[in-house]
């Protein structure tokens, strides 16, 4: 009786473990995507925008995405955790662009808050902003200043590439969309 109760624990300590580990995230191409992402240091633009550095790829990054003549722009994790919301005190977002065409011009984004995060303004990950002459824009470089994570960052976007101030030294390819 001993004997068939050890049996019948290790059955079910296999069996959680097998449930708890066995199951991974599969990209189409049938690669477990987490392994993948720590191995080759990839990173993913989850919102299908261009991801860009925020001062270090440790301390975070912002997402981009041009949609018609929206600007659309995400703060989200550092490292590998670019799925990971990242929220800022900001109300709005001044990015200085200068589109592929020339001509710097200001653009004002707006916190809008994703309420099944429970974000309100003030406490928001993600922002936008309009204006006419963003549409057909397919290339910029924009610069601004956010308080993230307790201090004043330079934020600088290069669309659609993305921007990693480490880039030679083995971030590369993991930036961009």
């Amino acid at each position: 009786m001993r004997i068939t109760q050890r049996i019948g624990a290790l059955i079910v300590a296999g069996g959680l473990l097998i449930s708890l580990f066995g199951c991974t995230s599969e990209t189409p191409s049938g690669t477990d995507q987490h392994t993948s992402d720590q191995t080759n240091d990839q990173h993913t633009a989850y919102h299908g925008g261009c991801l860009n550095v925020i001062e270090t790829c440790e301390l975070g990054h912002a997402e981009v995405r041009i949609s018609g003549d929206q600007l659309q722009l995400w703060f989200v994790g550092g490292e590998n955790e670019t799925k990971r919301a990242v929220r800022i005190s900001a109300r709005q977002v001044v990015l200085a662009i200068t589109p592929e065409n020339g001509g710097q011009k200001n653009l004002t984004l707006m916190a809008k808050p994703i309420v099944l995060a429970e974000e309100s303004v003030g406490d928001c990950s993600y922002f936008e902003g309009s204006a006419d002459w963003l549409t057909g824009v397919k290339q910029f470089t924009a610069s601004g200043t956010v308080e993230l994570k307790g201090r004043p960052r330079s934020i600088r976007i290069s669309y659609p590439d993305g921007y990693d101030p480490e880039e030679d030294h083995g971030h590369t390819g993991g930036h961009g969309k």
